[in-house]
């Protein structure tokens, strides 16, 4: 046979493009590394190969009507020894290193094959890899430094001189005695909380995020691993986004119903369902309102809250006490960021009112679930029956009352094998109505009754091999799980479009201490993603609704953030400045504009000019929450002295392209008028046909009829020469939505501006802008809406 004529392995095109060419021409082109495709081709064919199992042709085994044992085998012995064969193929082929056993969203270290920077329970794994690919182990780089050497030099030389330690007026042989390192492990931790506190979920959640110090805790920022895309999926398609929320505070308003009442009316707005709801004051829901100061509203807004009441005792009513006189809980949860002046305005309104209130800041975590899964993974983690968390029989602010067992112990492989209930009696057909969350007593029993992972693992084993005298765990955790609305939106209001396709949102509150073990077997539940505070941001973005402290500048809390903000802006800009780099066309642009950090991040005296009062500064200048924008909208004259210096949070949606920054200018876009759009027109005589007719859909715009083309007028509007005069307000945060498919921003307007560019005849408060960002002076058509 010819050897040129020889048939190729299967394999050999694999190195097609390194193979010198047999021409004599000589090509001056660079050898071409393999593309993506050959290599997926490659990689799919060795799994294919793996999994062949070769055979022979069958032979005759029976031979004069008897079975030839010898014969049959032999015949066989080349499929056998084939199959043994790719058994072991596909097993190499498919084989997960030491540091691929859990999931990227579970990994708490960076994937390397260096046997020192794995768990210390798989590095004899990791160490008999290296061995098998015959690979070298990494060795510590030694320091040649002259530096380092001369210091480890005078240690040495000071270490052989014993005679300099000897003590001050000690015995030297008490030395053996003392040890060197602490005595615990919880006095160490606590140490390094002097200044800030750390969440129930701290330890897991540290060497999986990046964590910030805000508002007195150490918050996890942002996981280690890239999940901006990933974190959108899970929140709204398939999957649910955790938050360990622990961090916002719980106060707790003890007295009579009439006295409750009372205290409330001081600092509630008024029309609030917070104090007249029949569902909210017999402990059904909740409700999301705002607390001001003391007879304040509606200018001395303070923060949002969450409240609700405890459901009326069973035993009340029994030993005759008259409705109204028998002593009721009122619950809030409020911000962190807020926390010093909610304390003091509720420690105040409730003393004048006979009532006592008490602080369960350190006493009661949370646990926030977001996502279409939410629902179903909150029913596992429970384990409350399908037919109090339906999904439709649960209305948003739903309140429901429960106790649950230890959630270790039902974990996957004790679930799928024990045969018995665990408990003698289930919780969760005890009938204990006044036993909840907010009692005392309660509360420090079911904590008393928390067991360590190593004796719960104790008791597993000796569970699984029969013996089954004792329960596993005795302990009843209460709970209290609140339906909820990501974010601050309007609750008196017709809801906008982008906030009707809000995704399921659960609150778990529980013990403080109880919440680390609910997090740790919550995380290993599949579909289910940790979140941090960009996370919070960016779904509150795409849902369209208020993230507090952030998108409410005029609190006080809200000027704080936007002037940390303000200054991280600037340290990165001082950090450019020593950069030799080319100045850019934005860069060179005369923008007239006063620095972003006067007054608190932004500029206020050029939206409202001489209506500022230089005497009280920032002082007149209030917010108008969401929950009060349509009550304001109907009944105030936006020319009043009270609405004048108001202003409130919009919810910002670009016409075209483009993008939406922080800290751009929101400018009035006039009245759709024919007057002012034909001045558009003659301004920009050299337009085409199809930008003139752009701009003519903008008289007739009606919901739902929005036209591409519009885009074309942000162009036509970045003309110096059109006069669009102060803006109106600033943009907080702006980014590419994935839910609109297009850039959308939080914005903070004046209320006397933004009136006068709302579009007539809609339900909601809604009109149209222009937004300029900063250092450009192209300026782009957009829609906002009252949130």
């Amino acid at each position: 046979m010819d050897n040129s004529k020889a048939k190729l392995p299967a394999h050999s095109h694999k190195r097609k493009h390194s193979e010198p060419s047999n021409s004599n021409t000589f090509s001056h082109k660079p050898t071409q590394p393999p593309s993506k495709n050959l290599l997926q081709q490659h990689k799919r064919r060795k799994f294919q190969d793996a999994r062949e199992i070769s055979a022979q042709a069958s032979e005759e085994a029976f031979r004069d009507g008897q079975f030839d044992m010898v014969s049959f085998v032999s015949s066989r012995e080349y499929e056998i020894k084939s199959l043994l064969r790719s058994m072991n193929s596909s097993k190499n082929a498919q084989r997960k290193r030491a540091f691929q056993n859990l999931p990227r969203d579970l990994r708490r270290r960076t994937a390397a094959h260096s046997a020192k920077r794995v768990p210390k329970r798989v590095r004899a794994t990791a160490r008999l890899e290296l061995v098998g690919d015959n690979t070298a182990p990494s060795r510590k780089r030694r320091d040649y430094r002259p530096e380092t050497r001369r210091l480890n030099v005078a240690q040495l030389r000071m270490l052989s001189n014993t005679s300099t330690f000897a003590p001050r007026g000690g015995n030297s042989g008490s030395w053996g005695k003392i040890s060197s390192q602490i005595a615990s492990r919880s006095s160490r931790y606590r140490k390094r909380q002097r200044h800030k506190t750390w969440l129930p979920t701290h330890i897991w959640t540290a060497k999986r995020a990046h964590m910030v110090t805000k508002w007195g805790f150490v918050l996890a920022d942002t996981p280690t691993l890239k999940c901006y895309r990933p974190t959108y999926r899970a929140a709204t398609r398939g999957g649910c986004m955790a938050f360990d929320t622990s961090y916002y505070a719980t106060v707790v308003i003890e007295g009579r119903e009439s006295n409750l009442k009372r205290c409330l009316m001081k600092l509630l707005p008024p029309r609030d369902l917070g104090i007249v709801g029949k569902s909210v004051v017999s402990g059904e829901s909740t409700v999301s309102t705002w607390l001001y100061e003391e007879r304040g509203w509606p200018t001395a807004a303070i923060a949002p809250v969450q409240l609700f009441w405890c459901n009326r005792l069973r035993l009340g009513a029994q030993e005759g006490v008259t409705k109204g006189n028998d002593q009721r809980k009122v619950i809030l949860r409020v911000h962190p960021a807020s926390w010093d002046n909610v304390w003091r305005v509720v420690a105040s309104c409730s003393t004048s009112s006979n009532c006592i209130a008490r602080n369960l800041r350190f006493e009661i975590g949370s646990i926030r679930l977001t996502g279409p899964q939410s629902t179903n993974i909150l029913e596992a983690l429970v384990g409350v029956g399908k037919c109090k968390l339906a999904r439709k029989s649960s209305p948003l602010n739903t309140i429901i009352y429960e106790s649950a067992e230890d959630p270790r112990i039902n974990s996957f492989y004790v679930r799928n094998s024990r045969p018995v209930p665990l408990c003698d009696n289930n919780p969760h057909s005890i009938g204990k109505p006044h036993m909840t969350l907010f009692d005392r007593d309660y509360r420090n029993k079911s904590v008393n009754g928390l067991v360590s992972q190593k004796t719960i693992n104790s008791k597993v084993a000796k569970w699984m091999l029969g013996n089954r005298s004792e329960p596993l765990s005795r302990s009843e955790v209460p709970l209290v799980m609140i339906k909820e609305s990501l974010g601050e939106h309007s609750t008196s209001g017709i809801p906008n479009s982008h906030q009707e396709s809000s995704c399921d949102c659960w609150s778990i509150l529980l013990p403080w201490k109880w919440v680390r073990p609910f997090w740790l077997v919550l995380v290993r539940t599949n579909g289910v993603r940790m979140g941090g505070l960009k996370e919070i941001e960016q779904l509150t973005l795409e849902t369209g609704v208020g993230y507090y402290p952030v998108d409410f500048p005029v609190t006080t809390a809200g000027q704080a953030e936007a002037a940390r903000r303000c200054r991280e802006a600037s340290d990165r800009t001082d950090r450019r400045k020593g950069r030799k780099t080319k100045q850019t066309l934005k860069q060179s642009l005369p923008i007239d504009s006063p620095p972003m950090e006067a007054e608190y991040g932004y500029p206020w005296s050029m939206v409202f000019g001489s209506m500022i009062n230089p005497n009280r500064g920032l002082e007149r200048i209030w917010t108008l929450p969401p929950n009060s924008v349509n009550i304001f909208a109907q009944t105030q004259n936006p020319s009043s002295p009270l609405t004048k210096l108001a202003t409130f949070t919009a919810y910002i949606t670009l016409i075209g392209r483009g993008k939406l920054k922080n800290n751009a200018y929101v400018y009035g876009f006039p009245e759709a008028t024919s007057s002012s759009l034909k001045s558009l027109k003659i301004k920009h005589t050299s337009c085409t046909a199809d930008k003139v007719r752009s701009l003519e859909t903008l008289i007739g715009y009606r919901e739902g009829e929005r036209d591409i083309r519009v885009s074309t007028a942000a162009e036509m509007a970045g003309s110096t020469e059109y006069n669009t005069g102060s803006p109106i307000g600033f943009v907080i945060r702006g980014n590419f939505s994935f839910a609109e498919g297009q850039p959308v921003a939080i914005a903070v307007l004046a209320w006397s501006k933004a009136w006068g560019c709302r579009r007539q005849g809609e339900s909601t408060l809604a009109g149209w802008c222009f937004i300029r960002n900063e250092e450009e002076r192209a300026m782009r058509v957009a829609q906002w809406s009252a949130i």
